[in-house]
């Protein structure tokens, strides 16, 4: 499942990361295109702009005096004429039609040069592309004589393919990038996933043994009472208490599952009202003070009185409940636990420690969360791992902030943050 999500998140990133940056390429490779013409017009305006007209008695170089025309040799081709620069100036005569090179001065006639720079003494815009010479040209000049400029296609072509083959690279290259980066994200996003399927079925097998426990307790009775039905009740009565014990550990169970499952499926406010937090802390304590007798564990309170909170009277009473009974658990005969309650700046803070117990600094951040079992740090006391986050749940319902801390010194202690009236 994790790792077709994992494909599923790597193939939507590298998705969207592919066209948003095909589209940037292909707007930098526009502009690249529209600079390079541009750069080529004014490559080919500086090489007309020495040109005047300014003498009225110029004269093509055929037309000057000493000109010998050269050796006919047959049409000369395109490469002798562009060579490497791929751009050629010519004159062209209108009267006699002829085309001449600078600075050579010789006439050319028939090849295709000759016959672009004809095709644009034609037209009207002095710069312009003759498609089918797979030329670009400007010209200047007056009536008679025209200097034009030719410059072949390729010569902008290979600019642009070079640009072009770049953004392939870089392309290519940002795409082997964020693939790194998506598989990285992957993984990241991922690990709180794979760490709640994990700790959910870790808590399924644990909830599932303690299920199972108390019902093959039940099962075990019955079949005890039904192999004896001769005998009395108070000869079965401690068959029916352990059925009796085993049914309320399991209704104990399920009854926390479903507060847990409440708290945290309910999107409505706890409606918030001044509660009395040390009467309710003094009668938290009385009513635990049988069951620290019980385990030989002295409860201690030090409460601060009339401190009243915005709170939701039953939520604090199941926030000390919580607390106490969580604390009476780990402290070990002999012990004592403390409860206090006293105001600090606007704050009224509650506190249940513990000094005899002590929890691992690994584990210390997880105490809160759903699927965690304190038992495994902290001893095997039958707890099922949903005290404390039902206390956590209840405590955001509240608005009110809870921290814990655990160390040799002051062994576990918890602060509950309320707000004062």
């Amino acid at each position: 499942m994790l790792s077709r999500y994992r494909r599923r998140f790597i193939a939507l990133n590298m998705s969207l990361a592919a066209l948003v940056l095909a589209l940037a390429l292909l707007m930098q490779g526009i502009h690249i295109y529209r600079s390079q013409y541009a750069d080529l017009r004014r490559t080919m305006a500086l090489i007309l702009e020495p040109w005047r007209f300014a003498d009225e008695d110029f004269q093509p170089p055929w037309e000057q005096e000493g000109w010998t025309p050269p050796v006919d040799e047959g049409p000369m081709p395109d490469r002798d004429l562009f060579g490497n620069d791929q751009i050629v100036t010519v004159f062209y005569d209108r009267d006699s039609g002829e085309v001449s090179t600078l600075p050579e001065g010789q006439p050319v006639e028939g090849d295709t040069v000759a016959l672009a720079a004809k095709a644009a003494a034609q037209r009207k815009e002095e710069f312009g592309r003759l498609p089918e010479y797979r030329k670009f040209y400007t010209k200047q000049g007056d009536d008679a004589v025209l200097k034009i400029v030719l410059a072949d296609a390729s010569f902008l072509n290979s600019r642009v393919l070079r640009s072009v083959l770049v953004l392939l690279g870089v392309y290519v290259l940002a795409l082997g990038l964020l693939f790194l980066v998506s598989l990285w994200l992957s993984k990241l996003a991922a690990r709180p996933m794979e760490r709640a399927m994990e700790m959910e079925r870790q808590f399924v097998a644990d909830i599932s043994h303690d299920l199972k426990t108390p019902i093959t307790v039940v099962l075990a009775n019955n079949s005890i009472l039904k192999g004896s039905p001769e005998a009395s009740i108070g000869e079965q009565m401690q068959w029916i208490d352990s059925t009796g014990d085993a049914a309320r550990n399991m209704m104990h169970l399920v009854e926390q599952m479903l507060t847990l499952s409440s708290l945290e499926a309910s999107e409505q406010t706890v409606e918030k009202h001044p509660v009395s937090l040390s009467a309710l802390a003094e009668k938290s304590a009385l009513q635990f003070e049988s069951l620290a007798y019980d385990r030989g564990v002295e409860l201690r309170d030090d409460i601060a009185g009339d401190v009243s909170v915005l709170a939701d009277e039953k939520s604090c009473m199941r926030i000390l409940s919580g607390l106490i009974e969580n604390a009476l658990k780990y402290e070990p005969a002999g012990g004592s636990v403390r409860l206090e309650l006293r105001r600090e700046k606007k704050k009224a803070v509650l506190t249940v420690a513990n000094p005899g117990s002590r929890i691992a600094p690994e584990d210390l951040g997880h105490i809160f969360e759903r699927f965690y079992r304190a038992d495994k740090t902290r001893g095997d006391h039958g707890g099922h791992g949903l005290g404390l986050p039902i206390v956590k749940q209840l405590c955001d319902s509240l608005s009110a902030e809870i921290s814990v801390r655990s160390n040799e010194d002051e062994g576990t202690v918890f602060d509950v943050s309320f707000e004062l009236t």
